[in-house]
């Protein structure tokens, strides 16, 4: 008698209070990617019933993220290790596994062309690291900052760039490859959770813990501007980019989401997301035509753009 998998309950996100999850996006724009204590999640965007879960990692995973050729994922734990493996068979095959740095890590990045890595976090002798994904040899050196780095991006397009948000309130970027240090961006006046560019790489946007959110040159770094004046009125976790790139979504701790044009960094929709504790907003994702955000409940909500009072969908329990 044969045994086969007829259905993966799979958990919800597991969040912490004053911390940002990071949500992965499937390329190809079929799914999305998060994590719960040793395991990582793929959940369909359009049916998130269907999901399967990846549990090879020995201790607790905080982030993964899709390559952008979407063969792989990579995947960072408590311990500092990153497994890559294989998105195609069933088995997740094991490509890589890496120690880059000696401590927890918060971000991971892929460049475009899938052959680099940066991964950053809480390192005891380093906060971050870029190497390459088939060899683990190092591509330069994350220095610049002298606290934990929250978040990282690859530019999309050459000139590679890369850029850096840390616990020292600054954002730093890294010119290559090989990486170095050109300079840091000190706008925010608290912790820098989010950093990234926008999908052609002629702007990238950052996110604090002071409720305000920058928009920068891709290219040469300048500030372009403020989106808002702040952008919210509790630390901002998460921003993603429309992928024409006209649009951000930001999520905070203020308990709403919110809709900005890029070009004017006006306020476009605000969706209220509840009065509680737990419903913080402690993440978000733009997937195509899915504006997705986390509540720190863990519920995944779907956003609506045509009637912001109200979530298209709220995945609350295991499907």
């Amino acid at each position: 008698m044969s045994y086969e998998t007829r259905y993966i309950f799979s958990a919800l996100p597991r969040t912490q209070r004053g911390a940002p999850l990071v949500l992965g996006g499937d390329p190809k724009g079929n799914n999305f990617l998060y994590t719960n204590g040793n395991s990582v999640i793929i959940r369909n965007i359009n049916n998130p019933a269907i999901a399967d879960i990846y549990t090879e990692h020995s201790c607790a995973v905080n982030v993964a993220k899709y390559s952008p050729s979407g063969f792989y994922i990579a995947s960072g734990d408590q311990s500092g290790k990153v497994r890559i493996w294989d998105t195609v068979n069933k088995e997740h095959i094991l490509k890589n596994e890496f120690h880059p740095i000696g401590g927890p890590i918060k971000d991971i990045a892929w460049s475009p062309d899938s052959q680099r890595m940066i991964v950053v976090g809480e390192g005891r002798e380093r906060f971050g690291h870029v190497f390459m994904a088939d060899t683990g040899t190092s591509v330069g050196e994350i220095s610049g900052q002298s606290k934990p780095i929250n978040s990282c991006d690859f530019k999309p397009s050459r000139p590679f760039r890369l850029i850096t948000g840390s616990e020292d309130n600054t954002i730093a970027i890294f010119e290559g490859p090989p990486f170095k240090f050109k300079m840091t961006k000190q706008e925010h006046s608290r912790f820098v959770q989010a950093v990234r560019y926008s999908p052609t790489g002629n702007l990238f946007a950052s996110a604090g813990f002071d409720g305000k959110v920058f928009i920068y040159d891709g290219n040469t770094s300048d500030l372009v501007g403020e989106v808002g004046s702040p952008a919210h009125q509790g630390g901002v976790y998460g921003v993603a980019w429309k992928p024409d790139g006209t649009q951000i979504l930001t999520a905070s701790g203020d308990k709403t989401c919110k809709l900005w044009d890029v070009e004017t960094r006006t306020l476009i929709t605000e969706f209220h997301m509840g009065s509680t504790v737990d419903d913080q907003q402690v993440s978000c994702l733009w997937q195509g035509d899915h504006l997705l955000s986390v509540s720190l409940s863990g519920f995944i909500n779907y956003l609506n753009v045509n009637d912001p009072t109200k979530p298209l969908r709220i995945v609350k329990v295991s499907c």
